[in-house]
């Protein structure tokens, strides 16, 4: 893998895919060869883990998956409060543009979800915006701040940036103008690290996705008119969301792991041991497991630390979740908002009610209000302390109306929800990925596992390779992913 870009396509530079033989659990019970010699050790029961659970058991496989939490879903996990009230961690969410995704979720939900028409937006300067930004949203903003971004579009195709930082990617893309005013601010909120000292894979895969749509080409005034006249032609984006909340999947998931004889040990932390060439050992707690092939989801910097490895200087961004319940009906219909301004404490705010009405009871709205922090740090440590200030924020941007109808607020922690992607963590990441290569049967996978900001589509699709890669390993031929997708 090329130090220059590793986390832009980690699928093809680190990781391999599914694949599905029905036969495949008779052939090992007959011991026939081509299947593996001990059980397959899953690190992680998030998307990847599952996903690859389930096609590796479907393919006669014997897996076993570990995870240190006692709930399944890792970073796309759901909390439930008083069996009525349903929160995800953030608004997640099923693409399906890939057909071969669209055709797995087909075939494991049990009950048909939600298709529904995306609905984001952003609060800028006091205001609510369509989100993704449009082209055409510049002339929403103060008329002094649109006419100084404009100017800047139109030269700034003409204009040299220097190094290549998350700062400079953003003043050659857009300009200074909405570089000041918008991506710089929200950055350091986020991130809490200026974007000189962020990697431009953080734009390239984070604030692209996050904050401009990824048909508009804005470098210059030209390309600005052409993207506004395409935008009135688009074709709404369109979302496949469970029926109950996220948790639904990955229960369906996880009952189709057991019922082709996987099992998931949930509540115990995983630790591997090896002898420099393979991993030989992982223990569950009291159980310890000789694996044919151990698939790490969990931390990369964990995974070099339990194999007496150099630590990479990496780092992952904790989330603080705020999910607080309010008697009143949403003012506005979003599914989830961008609040960059920094003296608001909140980040991005989701609804679950606008995913699935089935989320909440009648007359009662539910927020997840998320805030970034540091595992350890004061925020990490004392974030109850906080829970006034976000209800602050939400009177402030008009999401409550009456603080006396606030019903509760449920603070939660997500360690490691986002890889940091500092200037040097290009080299950082090759230098863990190039140590841990040295184990053969070791394959990361995953977002944390990869060190790979991605989505849930994306951690489905890694299951979907590595699963193939790993079958036509074991001698099962090459299975297409296509099969794997529809059983």
């Amino acid at each position: 893998m090329s130090a220059s870009s590793p986390s832009l396509s980690p699928v093809d530079q680190a990781a391999s895919a599914p694949a599905m033989v029905g036969s495949a659990r008779a052939a090992r019970q007959a011991g026939a060869p081509g299947v593996f010699d001990g059980p397959v050790v899953i690190v992680g029961a998030g998307v990847t883990g599952l996903v690859t659970a389930h096609l590796l058991a479907e393919a006669g496989a014997e897996v076993v998956v570990i995870e240190k939490l006692d709930q399944l879903g890792g970073l796309a996990r759901s909390y439930i409060y008083e069996d009525n009230y349903v929160f995800d961690c953030g608004p997640h969410r099923f693409d399906t543009n890939n057909p071969n995704i669209k055709a797995y979720l087909e075939r494991v939900l049990s009950r048909e979800g939600t298709f529904y028409e995306r609905k984001s937006e952003v609060y800028f300067k006091g205001k609510y915006y369509a989100w993704p930004i449009k082209p055409q949203n510049l002339a929403q903003l103060p008329p002094r701040l649109a006419a100084r971004a404009f100017v800047d579009l139109a030269v700034n195709g003409y204009k040299e940036y220097g190094e290549d930082n998350f700062e400079n990617y953003i003043l050659r893309q857009y300009g200074p103008t909405l570089y000041k005013h918008f991506f710089e601010g929200y950055s350091m909120k986020f991130l809490q690290l200026h974007p000189s000292e962020t990697h431009s894979d953080w734009a390239k895969v984070g604030i692209n996705r996050a904050i401009i749509d990824d048909n508009a080409q804005m470098q210059n005034l030209g390309q600005l008119l052409k993207s506004t006249l395409l935008q009135f032609n688009k074709t709404p984006q369109r979302f496949l969301y469970p029926q109950s909340g996220m948790y639904e999947a990955w229960d369906e998931v996880a009952a189709k792991v057991q019922k082709h004889g996987g099992r998931i040990i949930l509540g115990q932390g995983a630790q591997m041991r090896g002898d420099g060439r393979r991993v030989t050992h992982v223990r569950a707690g009291e159980e310890e497991f000789e694996p044919s092939v151990v698939i790490w989801t969990a931390p990369i910097t964990l995974a070099c630390e339990q194999l007496g490895l150099h630590r990479p200087d990496l780092n992952y961004l904790g989330l603080l979740l705020y999910n607080v319940i309010v008697r009143e009906e949403a003012p506005r219909d979003y599914q989830w908002c961008y609040y960059g301004a920094r003296d608001l404490l909140i980040n991005r705010v989701s609804v679950p009610r606008f995913f699935s009405p089935k989320t909440t009871t009648p007359g009662v709205t539910g927020y997840c209000n998320e805030v970034t922090c540091m595992v350890g740090d004061s925020r990490w440590n004392h974030g109850e302390r906080l829970i006034d200030w976000v209800i602050d924020d939400m009177v402030r941007v008009g999401l409550v109306k009456d603080r006396g109808n606030v019903l509760d607020c449920h603070v939660e922690r997500l360690a490691e929800s986002y890889p940091i992607y500092r200037k040097d963590y290009p080299v950082e990441l090759d230098k863990a990925r190039t140590q841990l290569s040295a184990f053969d049967n070791l394959r990361l996978a995953g977002r944390t596992g990869l060190f790979w900001y991605n989505n849930m589509d994306h951690s489905m699709e890694n299951a979907l390779q590595l699963t193939r890669r790993l079958l036509r390993e074991a001698g099962h031929g090459d299975v297409s992913e296509e099969k794997l997708a529809h059983g």
